[in-house]
């Protein structure tokens, strides 16, 4: 039984409260809720959210992968005031990543890790992307596969279109089938198709990328295998059918070590950031202590229910 309480009047003095407080303590109940109220203010100490960072450093790391992410979406580098624009975004984006890592958001969310990732990945590269090739680093690169390094083929062709479906393609058919022994070699024989498309009739000098960009893999392929001077058709494009006349054609030639030296060159580069981010790898692992449960990894794998 904890002690009598008494009404604290004049005969209390310091030594008297304190023999009291002791006492109390001393009881068990009394125990229990001071251990209960230690453990509840620990977990509100540890189990509230953290305070986010509030200091924002954009830096030459930060500023190059602005740059290149610009780059990447656009085609060319951006001007002044358009890399400022890209770290005021980057700034509101970070202070809401930051709030939100505190309050834990970013936890079990697979998007989020694969991002984090990612953009390690490409920091860690962006490094070593720095460095510079010596000649004969490039050298050697292209004499161990010359082949690798050829200027594209080129074509020169008409197209007429005439829809997709079965109606384009027998409307192909019949343009070309109709056609005259000598009209079948005159690009003018055939004026224009049932259906515009947005590109010229004819093209001077496409490459297969220009091809395959304008009209898809099919219809380049078959453009690589066409006789010279001859309307044909139905050839089939990611629209539709046309019928074609191919006006010439320039098959891919080995370039020159200063001719392809760019190219080289950006093959050496992606070659430097595997080969850093392999090592990269290796070290990470060598720091982490990495345990799987073969068992159950086995299990799943059979479709066993754990």
């Amino acid at each position: 039984m904890p002690p009598p309480i008494r009404v604290i009047g004049k005969g209390w003095g310091a030594t008297a409260i304190r023999k009291y407080l002791i006492g109390l303590t001393a009881q068990p109940l009394a125990q229990f809720l001071l251990i209960g109220a230690a453990i509840c203010g620990l977990y509100a100490l540890v189990a509230r959210p953290e305070t986010a960072p509030t200091e924002i450093t954009v830096g030459t790391t930060e500023l190059q992968w602005l740059r290149n992410v610009w780059q990447g979406q656009f085609g060319r580098p951006p001007s002044v005031d358009e890399l400022r624009a890209a770290v005021k975004v980057y700034e509101d984006e970070e202070m809401r990543y930051r709030e939100a890592q505190a309050l834990g958001l970013d936890r079990d969310d697979t998007i989020v890790r694969r991002r984090m990732a990612q953009k390690f990945d490409f920091l860690m590269g962006s490094q070593d992307n720095n460095s510079a090739p010596i000649e004969a680093e490039l050298r050697a690169l292209f004499d161990k596969n010359p082949g690798q390094y050829t200027a594209p083929s080129a074509f020169g062709f008409c197209q007429v279109y005439f829809g997709d479906g079965e109606a384009g393609l027998n409307a192909a058919k019949v343009a070309v089938v109709n056609l005259s022994p000598d009209a079948i070699h005159d690009p003018a024989a055939i004026p224009a198709g049932t259906i515009a498309i947005p590109f010229p009739r004819c093209f001077e000098g496409a490459s297969r990328a220009d091809v395959l960009r304008n009209f898809g893999t099919a219809f380049a392929d078959v453009l690589g295998k066409l006789p010279l001077g001859k309307w044909q058709g139905p050839v089939e494009s990611g629209y539709g059918f046309h019928a074609v006349l191919l006006t010439g054609r320039k098959p891919g030639q080995a370039l020159g070590f200063a001719e392809a030296r760019r190219s080289v060159e950006a093959d050496w580069r992606a070659q430097a950031i595997r080969t850093a981010r392999a090592r990269q790898d290796r070290e990470l692992r060598s720091r982490y202590t990495i345990t799987v449960d073969e068992k159950a990894l086995l299990e799943l794998s059979a479709g066993k229910a754990l």
